[in-house]
């Protein structure tokens, strides 16, 4: 019976969990050979593994001994969730480069990382190196530390760092890689964040320099008080920055004569559900400093000094009106 594309698609992910765990052996390695170079079908499939991979985890491979060489920590992942990686991979693979990007979010992808927060939470990590990562609301990072570079692969969502000085090796650059760019880190402190078609950067003590993926020779500086917005082919203009915006990193929004429904899109960021704000409220203006672990709390303390009535039709739907 003929081979389908479909068999040689599932020994491809099946291999690249395999030779990718750090468990891989030197004879497991020229078994991967042989069935390489036993098809050109499964040089075509194979070649696909690599373009889906190092499109969705950031992998500046080559080739396919360079990818062999990136252990991902596979080995780590329960048996379930193995199968479930490979499925959904190959999955993808099937679906075509279409699918690869509408799958970036689905479970495969979100095995990668190494932290992450569920929506509403915040989470204070410190690194290996004594740096000081922060993850603001359903966010999910990697962490890449080699002898040579301290990576963080920000997956979804926001983080804060502070850099730790390394005194007993060798620098070691520390950067943080979104789906647009390269943030590097010049002794600072410093967030990003990242949406589906831009990320950005704000600096609170000295500087870090960014890259988008697309123009690496359109780097830019950005200093202490700046924010800069970059997607992969290039970076806006310069703005100063609010430090109020890093409130969330000790739980709150702290809003200063801002408008009601900027407050709503701030605070919806922390709610597992929707939070509409009537257009006839939106203009208002609030001051404060709010909790984001208690949204609801949030909101009738809001209710209490504007004209306006929260309304709650379930735990997940809230409508804000006019009183």
């Amino acid at each position: 019976m003929a081979r389908s594309n479909r068999d040689a698609i599932y020994e491809a992910t099946n291999w690249f969990v395999e030779l990718t765990s750090g468990e891989a052996t030197d004879a497991d390695r020229k078994e991967w050979q042989r069935w390489l170079n036993a098809s050109p079908e499964n040089r075509q499939v194979w070649e696909q593994v690599e373009a889906v991979t190092n499109c969705f985890m950031g992998l500046d491979s080559k080739t396919s001994i360079t990818v062999l060489n990136r252990p991902i920590d596979t080995k780590d992942i329960k048996s379930q969730e193995r199968r479930q990686f490979i499925k959904t991979l190959s999955l993808m693979l099937t679906a075509g480069t279409a699918g690869w990007y509408g799958y970036k979010q689905k479970p495969w992808y979100l095995l990668m990382s190494d932290y992450s927060t569920a929506v509403g939470e915040i989470k204070h990590l410190t690194l290996e190196d004594g740096s000081l990562l922060v993850l603001n609301t359903d966010t999910k990072v990697a962490i890449d530390f080699s002898d040579q570079a301290r990576t963080i692969r920000l997956l979804q969502g926001e983080i804060y760092i502070e850099t730790a000085q390394e005194q007993d090796r060798n620098y070691r650059p520390f950067s943080v890689i979104t789906d647009h760019g390269t943030v590097t880190a010049l002794g600072t402190k410093f967030s990003t964040r990242i949406k589906s078609k831009h990320s950005s950067v704000s600096v609170y003590q000295d500087a870090v320099e960014v890259r988008p993926c697309d123009d690496l020779d359109n780097n830019v500086v950005v200093n202490a008080g700046e924010l800069v917005t970059f997607n992969t082919a290039f970076s806006q203009q310069k703005q100063l920055i609010d430090r109020a915006s890093m409130a969330w990193i000790n739980g709150f929004i702290i809003a200063d004569k801002m408008s009601l429904a900027d407050f709503v899109d701030h605070l919806s960021r922390y709610h597992s559900g929707i939070i509409r704000c009537d257009p006839a409220v939106a203009d208002l203006t609030i001051s404060g400093a709010f909790p984001v672990n208690d949204v609801n709390a949030a909101l009738t303390s809001t209710s209490e000094v504007l004209s306006i009535r929260i309304e709650r039709y379930t735990r997940y739907f809230v409508m804000i009106k006019p009183a």
